[in-house]
């Protein structure tokens, strides 16, 4: 027997495939040490939300206060923390190099925002750690700064992050700026 909860949810899966206009994200589960997640579409929205509401708040190196400061990588582990209870480093080397943290995705030269999801981490080669300038390699750099994927807003792919020159927490489209030609690597923490 169905209830009416089930009802909506095979009602909205029959509409997304009968329409094909968009495309529900697959089902995964990521565990930390403590909690398991599911990367619906429903989560993942949740992780930028969370995110979201600290927009305008100051970069601040080395710091983690919500509605007081962050550095880009205090600001990925905070969302990442808050919203699921994924805990990670707040160093954005080691949310790089460190293969204990989430799994690499391919970053695709002539479309760089091709395989990113919802959530997945984002690295870009700066002074900090300009590596050497290749796409996807272990040398390629991408530690100096750090920002999470928020999706695609009306044909723009956007990021949500902290610092990235702009001084506080962002959330804007990448087309055209330092994001997407600084764009080296990318992790999904998330499966």
């Amino acid at each position: 027997m169905l209830n009416k909860n089930m009802i909506v949810k095979i009602t909205l899966a029959s509409a997304i495939a009968f329409t094909g206009v968009v495309q529900a994200a697959p089902a995964f589960a990521a565990t930390s040490s403590s909690t398991k997640v599911t990367a619906s579409t429903q989560n993942l929205n949740k992780l930028i939300a969370k995110g979201k509401t600290q927009l305008g708040v100051t970069w601040r190196h080395g710091t983690q206060k919500p509605g007081y400061g962050f550095d880009c990588s205090n600001f990925t582990s905070w969302v990442y923390k808050s919203t699921f209870g994924i805990e990670f480093s707040s160093a954005s080397r080691t949310q790089r190099y460190s293969s204990k943290i989430g799994s690499q995705v391919i970053i695709d030269s002539k479309n760089k925002f091709k395989n990113l999801k919802v959530g997945d981490l984002l690295f870009f080669t700066n002074s900090a750690d300009p590596g050497d300038g290749s796409l996807n390699k272990s040398t390629s750099g991408g530690g100096g700064h750090v920002g999470i994927y928020a999706g695609v807003i009306n044909g723009k792919h956007y990021i949500l992050q902290c610092g990235g020159g702009r001084a506080k927490v962002t959330y804007e489209p990448m087309e055209g700026t330092w994001f997407q030609k600084s764009l080296v690597y990318a992790k999904r923490i998330v499966k």
